[in-house]
């Protein structure tokens, strides 16, 4: 069987805890300097910090295009996920798609120890670092409530938590036991699987 390079569920769950941590009043002020500042639109959603943060940060036209209305649609989706795939067909590393909740695997590179500094820079040329993780928390988590708690209380109605479990509890958990993955017990694991997917059972 062909060795593959995988992004896992656990890159759901950073990205649910990311999207939160980053979230404020609303966008930043853009750079000081006049020769590097980026005219930031008017982001006003549940993301707006997270929009405004990642069309300063874009490289290409293509994704602050696809940022500007604060929506990812089918067709930009796509468009990033085409973009994607080429960039790793390029340098010999093949995309074996998207899963539901955003993880994906790839075969690895030619030479094999390049495989992850390479996937990291077509994960940025094609946008799949804005694009796909804008789109991935907000489908999670449309109206961006706190990750932790929404999790915690995930896990305790999918009974792999108890009764007065909660955000700090996950928290701690996260730092701790869950980071050994294969090591929990399989309802547990199953559980992490299920709510980073779909943590407020929108699905």
């Amino acid at each position: 069987m062909p060795r593959k390079f995988e992004a896992g569920f656990l890159l759901t769950l950073s990205l649910l805890m990311a999207g939160c941590a980053g979230s404020g009043d609303g966008p930043e002020e853009g750079p000081a300097d006049p020769e590097t500042a980026v005219a930031v639109p008017d982001f006003s959603g549940p993301y707006a910090a997270e929009f405004a943060e990642s069309y300063r940060s874009a490289d290409s036209d293509f994704v602050r295009q696809a940022l500007a209305d604060e929506e990812i649609s089918d067709a930009e989706y796509a468009e990033m996920t085409e973009r994607f795939r080429t960039c790793l067909d390029e340098v010999g590393i093949t995309f074996n798609g998207f899963n539901s909740d955003g993880s994906y695997s790839t075969s690895l590179a030619p030479n094999s120890d390049e495989t992850h500094d390479l996937v990291s820079e077509c994960v940025t040329s094609s946008g799949q670092d804005a694009i796909g993780m804008l789109r991935d928390i907000m489908a999670a988590n449309p109206t961006n409530q706190d990750a932790s708690t929404i999790m915690a209380e995930c896990l305790v109605r999918e009974g792999a938590a108890p009764p007065g479990y909660g955000a700090d509890d996950y928290v701690a958990d996260i730092e701790g036991r869950f980071a050994d993955l294969d090591g929990l017990p399989t309802e547990v694991r199953e559980a992490l699987v299920t709510c980073s997917d779909d943590p407020l059972g929108i699905g």
